[in-house]
């Protein structure tokens, strides 16, 4: 049974560099989410016993003068062989490239934080708004079929200050991800919500839309979606007119690479 979906309760809002009063408010109101995986696994540092012969330089009496030795990485998140990920969703989502900030916040997500099967919904909902509300029920089920276990998100914000990006992923059930992602990108594609984006290099897989725009607007948004075996990512942008939709899809190739075998943080 699927989890009642809790409230998001926003958080106190980040102050981002140059980060205008009207772009976090259109955030609010645009539409998008999905998948996450890094290659040789993410390592974190152990350090060894200050009480060790070796960490001390005693020296044995057998031996003579104790050989120093490096710290022993233990692996905490990575990628099995069948391309499914373990330890935190967080770890696979992309590290800061250059030319970008950490960005505003993603709703009451905050801008860069996991995200618990219980928001599922929620998220759903605050990343495809602008779907109707019969979309929006077949998108949230699409998700709940899945199994959810737990997911993440980071924002970015381009240097000059007219384009804002959220990666969101979520791990799935691997027995369930495909036939989930699948009934999503469904509901988006036959929505009448949205038109047709840019393809994303290298990603065929990769679905980007835009929503309906009007004569006039000073903002426009994106969403891409791809599913990367356990994980669904989705990329939702913001910029100001006319979108700057190469490096939107520049970047989540980068994150769909990253949950295929890049390095992670």
């Amino acid at each position: 049974m699927q989890a009642p979906a809790t409230e998001l309760v926003p958080e106190p809002q980040r102050q981002s560099a140059r980060r205008p009063g009207w772009f976090v408010a259109g955030w609010l109101v645009s539409a998008l989410a999905v998948g996450a995986g890094a290659g040789f696994g993410i390592l974190a540092a152990t350090g060894t016993s200050k009480d060790s012969a070796t960490a001390s330089g005693q020296v044995s009496p057998t031996t003579g003068p104790a050989t120093p030795t490096s710290p022993q990485p233990s692996v905490t998140s990575g990628v099995r062989p069948d391309g499914t990920h373990y330890g935190s969703v967080k770890d696979f989502l992309l590290p800061m490239p250059a030319g970008y900030v950490p960005g505003p916040d993603e709703g009451g997500l905050g801008n860069d934080s996991t995200i618990a099967p219980d928001q599922a919904d929620p998220t759903v909902a605050l990343l495809f708004g602008t779907l109707p509300a019969s979309d929006m029920s077949s998108a949230k089920g699409a998700i709940a079929n899945g199994g959810m276990s737990d997911g993440a998100v980071r924002t970015y914000a381009n240097d000059s200050g007219t384009l804002d990006l959220a990666v969101t992923v979520l791990r799935l059930n691997p027995a369930q991800a495909a036939a989930s992602a699948g009934q999503f990108e469904r509901v988006v594609k036959q929505s009448h919500a949205f038109r047709n984006g840019p393809k994303v290099p290298g990603h065929p897989e990769a679905l980007c839309v835009l929503p309906v725009t009007h004569v006039g607007d000073r903002l426009d948004t994106m969403t891409c979606l791809a599913t990367v075996e356990d994980t669904f990512a989705i990329v939702r942008a913001e910029g100001t007119v006319p979108l700057d939709t190469n490096a939107v899809t520049e970047l989540f190739g980068q994150q769909l690479d990253t949950l295929k075998g890049g390095l992670g943080t």
